[in-house]
């Protein structure tokens, strides 16, 4: 009995260490910043990085929706990692200006139309 306490309480610690994996949320509105409008169908790409290395088979993609909403959730599986993940969000839209946002994973996002050639 003596030996089963302890070897309990090791797996249990183990147990916390190895299932490090969750839910990670992506939930944005893209709108035209000028008219405050939702655009539908931007491609928004996501790319994840721990440190400096891509973890490529965490990227995912899609298009916003007819509301301009991008809304996606994805199991991220971050070990033992003890680097800052971080997530790259790209969205492109012809007729805008592309951006890139870090960590920007909630909430609205402005697109700039391009500027009408001359």
């Amino acid at each position: 009995m003596k030996l089963l306490q302890p070897t309990i309480i090791i797996l249990l610690i183990s147990l916390c260490f190895v299932s490090c994996e969750g839910p990670k949320y992506f939930s944005v509105t893209v709108v035209d910043k000028t008219t405050q409008q939702p655009i539908d169908s931007v491609h928004v790409l996501v790319k994840v990085k721990a440190g400096k290395e891509e973890k490529s088979g965490y990227n995912l993609q899609g298009f916003t929706d007819t509301v301009g909403m991008f809304k996606r959730e994805e199991m991220i599986g971050y070990g033992l990692s003890l680097s800052r993940w971080d997530f790259y969000m790209e969205y492109n839209k012809k007729g805008y200006v592309h951006k890139t946002e870090l960590n920007h994973v909630e909430g609205k996002v402005e697109l700039e139309p391009l500027a009408p050639k001359q």
